[in-house]
């Protein structure tokens, strides 16, 4: 959903946006993730002197592989959403500029219009873990054979600790 800045009231604008995942996800281009389902969201947005806060939660899943078995598994996502825009172009024109903290919390509006599906993706990939786990204790797969060692030991009979023959002196070695 486009939101034109212009056509905000004074007193702000209270919406319940729903945005499809695949929809998302043709705008991502490519995602570590897939969005199965409608991502929902409440938002309050107020303008005033060209600076627009957005502020709200948003409701997701998403399917993610399993950064040690590579078992798909869906987590929901659930997060408080508030941004501060400003328009115009980001940094100052033809200078170098340092950055506070403050501008680190500054989004740039170039456009006549605020993107409802940008803000919901920019959420959902703040999100989303770094490294995830279908389960905290998550054993993986076996180095050797790879077989899921959730699912149980795979047999292989390879040792499971191999010790490099150069660092074979330092599995004696005890600090006092």
């Amino acid at each position: 959903m486009k939101i034109k800045l212009d056509d905000i009231p004074e007193e702000g604008l209270s919406l319940d946006v729903i945005a499809e995942g695949k929809d998302l996800e043709a705008i991502a281009g490519g995602l570590d993730f897939s969005i199965p389902a409608p991502v929902s969201a409440h938002l309050d947005v107020m303008s005033a002197e060209g600076r627009v806060i957005v502020k709200g939660q948003m409701s997701a899943r998403a399917a993610f592989s399993c950064a040690r078995c590579l078992k798909i598994f869906e987590q929901p996502l659930n997060s408080e959403i508030s941004l501060f825009f400003v328009r115009g172009k980001a940094g100052v024109q033809g200078r170098e500029h340092e950055l506070t903290g403050d501008d680190l919390e500054v989004n740039y509006i170039e456009g006549p219009e605020l993107d409802t599906d940008e803000i919901l993706l920019s959420q959902i990939a703040l999100e989303a873990p770094m490294q995830p786990l279908c389960a905290v204790d998550c054993k993986g797969l076996c180095p050797a054979c790879g077989a899921d060692l959730n699912a149980g030991p795979c047999g292989c009979r390879i040792p499971v600790e191999k010790i490099d023959a150069r660092l074979a002196g330092l599995k004696d070695f005890k600090v006092k």
